[in-house]
Protein backbone atom coordinates (compact mmCIF):
# COMPACT_ATOMS: atom_id res chain seq x y z
CA UNK A 1 0.00 0.00 0.00
CA UNK A 2 1.44 2.77 -1.12
CA UNK A 3 -0.65 5.56 0.96
CA UNK A 4 -4.53 6.25 1.75
CA UNK A 5 -6.71 9.13 2.79
CA UNK A 6 -9.28 8.83 4.84
CA UNK A 7 -12.10 11.21 7.21
CA UNK A 8 -13.28 11.20 10.67
CA UNK A 9 -15.77 12.55 12.35
CA UNK A 10 -14.66 15.00 15.15
CA UNK A 11 -16.63 15.03 19.02
CA UNK A 12 -17.32 18.68 18.36
CA UNK A 13 -19.26 17.13 14.68
CA UNK A 14 -16.83 18.42 12.27
CA UNK A 15 -15.58 16.44 9.56
CA UNK A 16 -11.35 16.02 9.40
CA UNK A 17 -9.25 14.55 6.96
CA UNK A 18 -6.48 12.02 7.00
CA UNK A 19 -3.47 10.06 5.52
CA UNK A 20 -1.57 7.23 5.99
CA UNK A 21 1.52 6.43 4.42
CA UNK A 22 4.11 3.44 4.63
CA UNK A 23 7.56 4.70 5.08
CA UNK A 24 9.75 1.40 5.30
CA UNK A 25 10.57 -0.80 8.87
CA UNK A 26 12.15 -0.24 11.89
CA UNK A 27 15.45 -1.96 12.55
CA UNK A 28 13.21 -4.64 14.39
CA UNK A 29 11.47 -5.43 11.13
CA UNK A 30 8.48 -3.33 12.27
CA UNK A 31 6.48 -1.32 9.66
CA UNK A 32 6.89 2.38 10.09
CA UNK A 33 3.53 4.49 9.46
CA UNK A 34 3.25 8.04 8.62
CA UNK A 35 -0.13 9.34 9.75
CA UNK A 36 -1.16 13.30 9.39
CA UNK A 37 -4.75 14.39 10.48
CA UNK A 38 -6.20 17.92 10.74
CA UNK A 39 -6.84 18.63 6.94
CA UNK A 40 -9.89 20.60 6.36
CA UNK A 41 -10.33 19.65 2.67
CA UNK A 42 -9.76 16.51 1.15
CA UNK A 43 -7.85 18.12 -1.62
CA UNK A 44 -5.41 19.48 0.69
CA UNK A 45 -4.95 15.84 2.80
CA UNK A 46 -4.29 14.87 -1.32
CA UNK A 47 -1.52 17.28 -2.14
CA UNK A 48 0.30 16.24 1.21
CA UNK A 49 0.21 12.72 -0.06
CA UNK A 50 1.69 13.35 -3.21
CA UNK A 51 4.39 15.42 -1.55
CA UNK A 52 5.15 12.69 0.99
CA UNK A 53 5.00 10.06 -2.13
CA UNK A 54 7.53 12.10 -4.12
CA UNK A 55 9.65 12.66 -1.39
CA UNK A 56 9.86 8.39 -0.55
CA UNK A 57 10.55 7.87 -4.52
CA UNK A 58 12.95 10.56 -4.04
CA UNK A 59 14.85 8.58 -1.10
CA UNK A 60 14.32 11.71 0.57
CA UNK A 61 11.40 11.10 3.11
CA UNK A 62 12.03 11.46 6.79
CA UNK A 63 11.44 8.98 8.95
CA UNK A 64 8.82 9.93 11.86
CA UNK A 65 10.14 10.10 14.91
CA UNK A 66 8.37 8.00 17.47
CA UNK A 67 8.93 10.10 20.31
CA UNK A 68 6.31 12.05 21.96
CA UNK A 69 6.44 15.85 22.14
CA UNK A 70 6.80 16.15 25.71
CA UNK A 71 9.70 13.83 25.79
CA UNK A 72 11.52 15.94 23.06
CA UNK A 73 10.91 19.23 24.86
CA UNK A 74 12.76 17.51 28.14
CA UNK A 75 15.85 16.74 25.16
CA UNK A 76 15.47 20.20 23.68
CA UNK A 77 15.68 21.73 27.62
CA UNK A 78 18.61 20.08 28.04
CA UNK A 79 20.72 20.23 24.63
CA UNK A 80 19.74 23.10 23.55
CA UNK A 81 18.23 25.63 25.95
CA UNK A 82 19.79 25.04 29.01
CA UNK A 83 23.29 25.63 26.90
CA UNK A 84 22.02 28.69 24.31
CA UNK A 85 19.53 30.48 26.65
CA UNK A 86 19.82 32.76 29.55
CA UNK A 87 18.51 31.69 33.02
CA UNK A 88 16.06 33.80 33.17
CA UNK A 89 14.72 32.76 29.81
CA UNK A 90 14.74 29.01 30.24
CA UNK A 91 12.56 29.55 33.16
CA UNK A 92 9.80 31.64 31.26
CA UNK A 93 10.22 28.73 28.42
CA UNK A 94 9.48 25.84 31.90
CA UNK A 95 6.67 28.40 32.44
CA UNK A 96 4.83 28.40 29.22
CA UNK A 97 5.51 24.56 28.36
CA UNK A 98 3.30 24.17 31.53
CA UNK A 99 0.24 25.37 28.90
CA UNK A 100 1.33 23.30 26.51
CA UNK A 101 2.26 19.47 27.79
CA UNK A 102 -1.17 18.78 29.25
CA UNK A 103 -2.58 19.67 25.27
CA UNK A 104 0.25 18.28 22.97
CA UNK A 105 2.95 16.34 25.02
CA UNK A 106 1.16 12.87 24.78
CA UNK A 107 0.83 13.21 21.05
CA UNK A 108 3.67 12.28 18.59
CA UNK A 109 6.39 15.02 17.66
CA UNK A 110 5.79 14.35 13.85
CA UNK A 111 1.86 14.07 14.03
CA UNK A 112 1.23 17.68 15.29
CA UNK A 113 -0.28 19.50 12.52
CA UNK A 114 -0.74 23.37 12.61
CA UNK A 115 -4.56 23.00 12.93
CA UNK A 116 -3.92 21.35 16.64
CA UNK A 117 -1.54 24.16 17.48
CA UNK A 118 -3.55 26.72 16.50
CA UNK A 119 -6.50 24.93 18.56
CA UNK A 120 -4.63 25.44 21.69
CA UNK A 121 -3.77 29.16 20.89
CA UNK A 122 -7.66 29.49 20.91
CA UNK A 123 -8.34 27.85 23.93
CA UNK A 124 -5.96 29.35 25.91
CA UNK A 125 -6.87 32.74 24.47
CA UNK A 126 -10.41 31.61 25.72
CA UNK A 127 -9.40 30.01 29.05
CA UNK A 128 -6.39 29.26 29.39
CA UNK A 129 -5.99 31.88 32.82
CA UNK A 130 -6.67 31.14 36.10
CA UNK A 131 -8.53 33.34 38.47
CA UNK A 132 -6.15 34.06 42.11
CA UNK A 133 -9.13 34.20 44.35
CA UNK A 134 -11.59 31.54 42.64
CA UNK A 135 -9.18 29.00 40.78
CA UNK A 136 -11.51 29.43 37.92
CA UNK A 137 -10.38 29.59 34.04
CA UNK A 138 -10.03 32.50 32.29
CA UNK A 139 -9.30 34.06 29.45
CA UNK A 140 -5.33 34.32 28.74
CA UNK A 141 -3.84 37.87 27.59
CA UNK A 142 -2.85 37.85 24.30
CA UNK A 143 0.45 38.33 24.71
CA UNK A 144 1.22 35.59 27.39
CA UNK A 145 -0.86 33.22 24.21
CA UNK A 146 1.72 34.67 21.51
CA UNK A 147 4.55 34.00 24.14
CA UNK A 148 2.95 30.05 24.05
CA UNK A 149 3.85 30.07 20.42
CA UNK A 150 6.96 31.83 20.67
CA UNK A 151 8.11 28.77 22.53
CA UNK A 152 6.87 26.18 20.36
CA UNK A 153 8.39 28.04 17.25
CA UNK A 154 11.40 27.83 18.51
CA UNK A 155 11.01 24.11 19.65
CA UNK A 156 10.38 23.01 16.77
CA UNK A 157 12.85 25.08 14.61
CA UNK A 158 15.19 22.80 16.50
CA UNK A 159 13.28 19.67 16.10
CA UNK A 160 14.01 20.67 11.80
CA UNK A 161 17.46 21.25 12.25
CA UNK A 162 17.61 17.88 14.22
CA UNK A 163 15.81 16.40 11.31
CA UNK A 164 13.55 15.07 13.53
CA UNK A 165 10.33 16.80 11.38
CA UNK A 166 10.48 18.35 7.86
CA UNK A 167 8.86 21.20 8.89
CA UNK A 168 7.97 23.43 11.81
CA UNK A 169 3.72 23.36 12.35
CA UNK A 170 3.99 26.73 13.87
CA UNK A 171 4.47 28.01 10.11
CA UNK A 172 1.47 29.66 8.86
CA UNK A 173 -0.53 29.81 12.69
CA UNK A 174 -2.44 32.43 13.31
CA UNK A 175 -1.77 34.32 16.46
CA UNK A 176 -4.33 36.17 18.69
CA UNK A 177 -3.74 40.15 17.59
CA UNK A 178 -2.14 42.44 19.96
CA UNK A 179 -3.84 45.44 20.94
CA UNK A 180 -1.59 48.26 21.19
CA UNK A 181 -1.76 50.22 24.51
CA UNK A 182 -0.08 53.64 24.92
CA UNK A 183 2.95 53.30 27.74
CA UNK A 184 2.46 55.02 30.61
CA UNK A 185 4.65 58.20 31.23
CA UNK A 186 3.68 60.66 34.24
CA UNK A 187 3.81 63.93 33.72
CA UNK A 188 6.36 66.89 35.95
CA UNK A 189 3.75 67.17 39.00
CA UNK A 190 3.00 63.15 39.00
CA UNK A 191 6.58 62.70 38.84
CA UNK A 192 7.68 64.87 41.63
CA UNK A 193 4.89 64.00 43.69
CA UNK A 194 6.45 59.85 43.07
CA UNK A 195 9.45 61.01 44.23
CA UNK A 196 8.82 62.79 47.50
CA UNK A 197 6.29 59.87 48.88
CA UNK A 198 9.36 57.64 48.20
CA UNK A 199 11.70 59.89 49.48
CA UNK A 200 9.72 60.48 53.03
CA UNK A 201 8.62 56.51 53.23
CA UNK A 202 10.96 54.50 51.69
CA UNK A 203 14.66 56.93 51.49
CA UNK A 204 16.80 54.00 50.24
CA UNK A 205 14.34 53.50 47.44
CA UNK A 206 15.10 57.53 46.13
CA UNK A 207 17.95 57.41 45.17
CA UNK A 208 17.22 54.58 41.87
CA UNK A 209 13.63 56.23 41.58
CA UNK A 210 15.55 59.34 40.85
CA UNK A 211 18.29 57.79 38.49
CA UNK A 212 16.11 55.45 36.60
CA UNK A 213 13.45 58.78 36.02
CA UNK A 214 16.83 61.12 34.91
CA UNK A 215 18.52 58.72 32.86
CA UNK A 216 15.50 56.12 31.65
CA UNK A 217 17.71 52.98 32.44
CA UNK A 218 16.53 49.70 33.22
CA UNK A 219 15.98 48.15 36.35
CA UNK A 220 19.11 45.96 35.96
CA UNK A 221 21.16 48.17 34.76
CA UNK A 222 20.92 49.97 37.94
CA UNK A 223 21.00 47.42 40.33
CA UNK A 224 24.19 46.46 38.23
CA UNK A 225 26.28 49.89 38.39
CA UNK A 226 29.23 50.42 40.06
CA UNK A 227 30.99 53.41 41.50
CA UNK A 228 33.70 52.73 39.45
CA UNK A 229 30.99 53.30 36.26
CA UNK A 230 30.31 56.76 37.46
CA UNK A 231 32.53 59.85 36.96
CA UNK A 232 31.15 62.75 39.42
CA UNK A 233 33.35 65.37 39.12
CA UNK A 234 32.47 65.05 34.80
CA UNK A 235 29.25 63.71 35.52
CA UNK A 236 28.32 60.77 33.44
CA UNK A 237 27.84 57.14 34.20
CA UNK A 238 28.86 54.05 31.53
CA UNK A 239 26.12 51.82 31.75
CA UNK A 240 27.77 48.10 30.72
CA UNK A 241 25.87 45.58 32.27
CA UNK A 242 22.70 44.53 34.14
CA UNK A 243 21.55 42.07 37.22
CA UNK A 244 19.00 39.68 36.61
CA UNK A 245 17.16 38.01 39.34
CA UNK A 246 16.26 33.63 38.43
CA UNK A 247 14.92 31.02 41.03
CA UNK A 248 18.72 30.37 41.80
CA UNK A 249 18.98 33.89 42.63
CA UNK A 250 20.99 36.84 41.17
CA UNK A 251 23.30 37.05 38.03
CA UNK A 252 25.35 39.70 36.38
CA UNK A 253 24.69 40.11 32.48
CA UNK A 254 25.30 42.18 29.69
CA UNK A 255 23.11 44.85 28.78
CA UNK A 256 19.95 43.80 26.91
CA UNK A 257 21.48 44.77 23.54
CA UNK A 258 24.71 43.81 24.38
CA UNK A 259 26.76 46.88 24.03
CA UNK A 260 27.84 49.47 26.61
CA UNK A 261 26.59 53.45 26.81
CA UNK A 262 27.58 56.89 28.30
CA UNK A 263 24.59 58.41 30.09
CA UNK A 264 25.33 62.26 31.27
CA UNK A 265 24.27 62.52 34.43
CA UNK A 266 21.77 65.63 35.81
CA UNK A 267 23.47 68.21 38.60
CA UNK A 268 20.62 67.04 40.57
CA UNK A 269 21.44 63.45 40.48
CA UNK A 270 25.17 64.11 40.73
CA UNK A 271 24.69 65.42 44.28
CA UNK A 272 22.29 62.58 45.30
CA UNK A 273 24.93 60.23 44.17
CA UNK A 274 27.58 61.95 46.19
CA UNK A 275 25.48 61.86 49.15
CA UNK A 276 24.70 58.01 49.16
CA UNK A 277 28.69 57.47 48.61
CA UNK A 278 29.27 59.39 51.63
CA UNK A 279 26.52 57.33 53.53
CA UNK A 280 27.51 54.10 52.35
CA UNK A 281 31.11 54.97 54.01
CA UNK A 282 29.35 55.00 57.26
CA UNK A 283 27.82 51.38 56.11
CA UNK A 284 31.15 50.18 55.68
CA UNK A 285 32.34 51.41 58.89
CA UNK A 286 29.61 49.61 60.73
CA UNK A 287 29.47 46.27 58.73
CA UNK A 288 33.73 46.14 58.68
CA UNK A 289 34.61 43.24 56.81
CA UNK A 290 31.30 41.63 56.33
CA UNK A 291 30.37 44.71 54.08
CA UNK A 292 30.45 43.67 50.37
CA UNK A 293 33.28 46.17 49.15
CA UNK A 294 34.43 44.08 46.16
CA UNK A 295 30.93 44.57 44.87
CA UNK A 296 31.63 48.01 44.38
CA UNK A 297 27.62 48.76 43.99
CA UNK A 298 26.37 52.46 43.88
CA UNK A 299 22.53 51.23 44.66
CA UNK A 300 22.67 48.04 47.51
CA UNK A 301 21.81 46.63 50.41
CA UNK A 302 23.58 48.34 53.76
CA UNK A 303 26.19 45.54 54.04
CA UNK A 304 27.15 46.41 49.77
CA UNK A 305 25.55 43.49 48.67
CA UNK A 306 22.97 43.11 45.40
CA UNK A 307 19.32 44.26 46.16
CA UNK A 308 17.26 42.00 44.37
CA UNK A 309 15.16 43.92 41.41
CA UNK A 310 12.19 42.02 42.15
CA UNK A 311 12.23 43.43 45.70
CA UNK A 312 12.98 46.50 44.15
CA UNK A 313 9.92 46.36 42.35
CA UNK A 314 7.35 45.86 44.64
CA UNK A 315 8.60 48.34 46.23
CA UNK A 316 8.67 50.82 43.97
CA UNK A 317 5.13 49.85 43.07
CA UNK A 318 3.31 49.82 46.81
CA UNK A 319 5.26 53.79 47.06
CA UNK A 320 3.14 54.56 43.36
CA UNK A 321 0.25 53.41 45.07
CA UNK A 322 0.58 55.43 48.75
CA UNK A 323 1.08 58.23 46.00
CA UNK A 324 -2.23 57.90 44.69
CA UNK A 325 -0.43 56.99 41.03
CA UNK A 326 -1.94 53.48 40.08
CA UNK A 327 -0.58 51.43 37.54
CA UNK A 328 2.98 52.92 38.17
CA UNK A 329 6.33 51.47 38.82
CA UNK A 330 9.84 51.42 38.07
CA UNK A 331 9.56 50.83 34.79
CA UNK A 332 7.21 53.58 33.99
CA UNK A 333 10.12 55.91 34.97
CA UNK A 334 12.29 54.76 32.01
CA UNK A 335 9.22 55.35 29.78
CA UNK A 336 8.55 58.40 31.45
CA UNK A 337 12.04 59.77 30.76
CA UNK A 338 11.68 59.14 27.09
CA UNK A 339 8.79 60.88 26.44
CA UNK A 340 10.05 63.33 28.29
CA UNK A 341 12.63 64.22 26.22
CA UNK A 342 10.95 63.62 22.98
CA UNK A 343 8.22 66.38 23.69
CA UNK A 344 11.17 68.50 25.19
CA UNK A 345 12.61 68.54 21.40
CA UNK A 346 15.23 66.14 21.85
CA UNK A 347 16.48 64.77 18.51
CA UNK A 348 14.73 61.02 18.04
CA UNK A 349 18.83 59.78 17.76
CA UNK A 350 19.84 61.04 20.69
CA UNK A 351 16.86 59.31 23.30
CA UNK A 352 17.37 56.21 21.61
CA UNK A 353 20.92 56.12 22.10
CA UNK A 354 20.35 57.07 25.96
CA UNK A 355 17.70 54.30 26.86
CA UNK A 356 20.38 52.08 24.82
CA UNK A 357 17.84 50.76 22.63
CA UNK A 358 19.00 48.73 19.32
CA UNK A 359 18.06 51.19 17.08
CA UNK A 360 15.73 54.38 16.53
CA UNK A 361 13.00 52.33 15.01
CA UNK A 362 12.42 50.97 18.40
CA UNK A 363 12.25 54.21 20.42
CA UNK A 364 9.76 55.45 17.51
CA UNK A 365 7.39 52.79 17.50
CA UNK A 366 7.61 52.40 21.37
CA UNK A 367 7.46 56.44 21.73
CA UNK A 368 4.98 57.13 18.72
CA UNK A 369 2.47 59.30 21.06
CA UNK A 370 4.96 61.97 22.17
CA UNK A 371 6.75 62.19 18.52
CA UNK A 372 2.66 62.85 17.25
CA UNK A 373 2.37 65.60 19.45
CA UNK A 374 6.21 67.18 18.36
CA UNK A 375 5.03 66.79 15.11
CA UNK A 376 1.77 68.53 15.77
CA UNK A 377 3.54 71.79 17.41
CA UNK A 378 5.78 71.54 14.31
CA UNK A 379 2.51 72.00 12.18
CA UNK A 380 1.46 74.68 14.68
CA UNK A 381 5.02 76.35 14.10
CA UNK A 382 4.72 76.17 10.57
CA UNK A 383 1.52 77.63 10.20
CA UNK A 384 2.45 80.34 12.70
CA UNK A 385 5.30 81.81 10.22
CA UNK A 386 3.86 80.89 7.20
CA UNK A 387 -0.12 79.99 7.36
CA UNK A 388 -0.83 83.77 7.53
CA UNK A 389 0.98 85.14 4.56
CA UNK A 390 -0.09 81.82 2.22
CA UNK A 391 -3.82 83.05 3.62
CA UNK A 392 -3.53 86.50 1.96
CA UNK A 393 -2.37 85.35 -1.51
CA UNK A 394 -5.04 85.60 -3.36
CA UNK A 395 -5.08 81.94 -5.90
CA UNK A 396 -5.26 82.01 -9.48
CA UNK A 397 -8.80 81.32 -10.96
CA UNK A 398 -8.53 77.62 -13.18
CA UNK A 399 -11.05 77.28 -16.20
Amino acid sequence: MKGSIFKRKLPSGKVSWCLQLEAGSSPGGKRIRIFRSGFQRKADAERELRRLLDEKDAGSLLKPDPRTFAAFLDEWFANHASRHCAPKTVERYRQLAGYVLPHLGHLPLAEITPLQIERLLNHLKDAGGRDRKTGQPRPLSARSVRHVAGLLSVAFRTAVRWKLVRSSPTEGVQLPRLERREKMALDAEQLAWYLETAKARAPWLYPILLFAAATGARRGEILALRWSDVDLARGFARIQRSLEQTRAGVRLKGTKTGSSRIVPLPRSVVSVLEQLRSEQAGNREFFGPDYRSDLDLVFCAPNGDYLKPDSVTAKACLIAREAGLKGVGLHTLRHTHGSQLLSAGIPLPTVSKRLGHASTWVTANIYSHAIASDELAAAEKWDAAFGARIASVQPAKFS
